[in-house]
């Protein structure tokens, strides 16, 4: 099974002009846990529940800039990725989503460890069966 099949929705993304509150809307709007910052369309970094947390505690403006708190680096990977590595990256990096480009570096979707988990489970009952 590949990273592509776990996309089921499309990605929500904000820009990179977008302010913490902003971000923070469309999560309680879509109700998600992180949102994915873009650039002329490209993903740049990734802005989860947790750093919101942290920005409140910190007593940021809600109307800073996103980029203030998102983290940048993000880990990306093709839909033609296996779960099983996609997996072990996840592992690798202590990261619970991945970003799923295509071959231009266009958003197609996040994949949480969550996703991950649930089809390589699926995967060992399947096999259970034979």
């Amino acid at each position: 099974m590949n990273v592509g099949d776990l996309i089921n929705k499309e990605p929500i993304s904000a820009s990179n002009r977008a302010s913490i509150r902003e971000v923070a809307q469309i999560m309680k709007k879509e109700n998600i846990s992180s949102v994915i910052i873009t650039s002329d369309a490209k993903p740049i970094g990734i802005v989860t529940e947790r750093d919101i947390v942290r920005a409140v505690a910190d007593g940021l403006s809600y109307d800073s800039p996103i980029e203030t708190i998102m983290t940048k680096g993000l880990i990306m990977v093709t839909p033609d990725k296996d779960v099983t590595e996609a997996l072990l990256i996840m592992y690798q990096n202590n990261i619970r989503h991945l970003v799923v480009i295509n071959e231009k570096g266009n958003l197609l979707g996040v994949v949480s460890i969550r996703d991950v988990a649930r089809a390589l489970n699926l995967m060992a009952i399947d096999l259970s069966f034979w």
